[in-house]
């Protein structure tokens, strides 16, 4: 009876110390886990750190760049009524491509003549080459591309020092009305400024 007994604690002793070890097994599993996961991220942190501290400095990042807008109308051997066009159509093409600038990134001003430039900024000219208004009776009344506004400019870009680093000449068309044109021409010269000097 005494053996049977004796054999009896053995076999609870046994049950609960393989209980025991087996529920300590899973704890160390998890604890390693989450050690091994803080790690990782720890290691990953520093990659990101060191990989940005690698990136050159001389990268242009296109923000806190000053750029003095300066607009011009072109020909001034015109009749009135088109000389009075282009100024309107040059106010707000100044304007809105230096909101356009400024929401890429870029420190713009306008300015009005070349004498108003501060060195040290980035210089963009743009200058009205041809400019149409159509005829905007015809547009409404006869469509399919009649009386439509054309409209092509020069842009040139001067870096701090002087020399011009960046020019080309576009145009564009539309049977909606000239603002259309300005716009899409702002855009592409504003994209280009974007490649030349990083956003």
């Amino acid at each position: 009876m005494k053996r049977l007994i004796l054999i009896g604690l053995i076999i609870c002793l046994a049950v609960v110390v393989g209980c025991h070890s087996r529920t300590n097994v899973p704890k160390a599993g998890k604890e390693a886990q989450k050690e091994a996961t803080k790690e990782e991220k720890k290691a990953q942190k520093e990659d990101k750190r060191v990989e940005k501290e690698s990136l050159p400095a001389a990268v242009p990042a296109g923000k806190n760049l000053k750029i003095s807008v300066l607009m011009d109308t072109g020909d001034d051997n015109l009749a009135q009524i088109k000389m009075d066009q282009r100024e309107r159509l040059n106010d707000f093409m100044g304007t809105d491509l230096v909101r356009m600038l400024n929401k890429a990134g870029y420190e713009a001003s306008l300015i009005e003549s070349r004498s108003q430039y501060k060195s040290g900024t980035y210089l963009l000219k743009v200058t009205i080459v041809r400019y149409s208004a159509g005829s905007k009776a015809a547009r409404i009344v006869v469509g399919f591309g009649a009386g439509a506004v054309s409209l092509d400019t020069r842009y040139e870009l001067f870096a701090p020092g002087g020399n011009s680093i960046l020019s080309d000449e576009h145009g564009v068309g539309s049977s909606l009305d000239w603002t259309s044109c300005a716009r899409k021409l702002n855009k592409q010269t504003v994209d280009a400024v974007k490649d030349k000097l990083g956003r």
